[in-house]
């Protein structure tokens, strides 16, 4: 049995390679998944991939807080989008 589990263990011609990553990499791989999923998705999921792309593949983009910005521009238009159907909503009471 020691055989058997000595024949388990990695020889010492193995070994792991560690790989890195860069952020234009990481970009690329997110691009081209989202770019698949795209042509997978119903049509009414499709504006939302393609602003991802947009987002993901524009000049601001390419910048290290590029996204960062794109989301808190996501979360002030939601704020703006609420506080406006609050409104509406007390325009029709009267």
């Amino acid at each position: 049995s020691l055989e058997l589990f000595k024949k388990t263990l990695p020889s010492a011609s193995s070994s792991f390679i560690q790989m890195s990553t860069t952020a234009t990499g990481m970009r690329a791989r997110a691009l081209s998944l989202i770019r698949s999923a795209k042509s997978a998705a119903a049509k009414a999921d499709r504006a939302g991939l393609n602003f991802l792309v947009l987002a993901l593949s524009g000049k601001k983009a390419l910048s290290q807080k590029g996204f960062e910005k794109v989301l808190k521009m996501c979360d002030d238009m939601v704020a703006v989008l609420k506080e406006e159907q609050v409104d509406d909503d007390n325009k029709k009471e009267y």
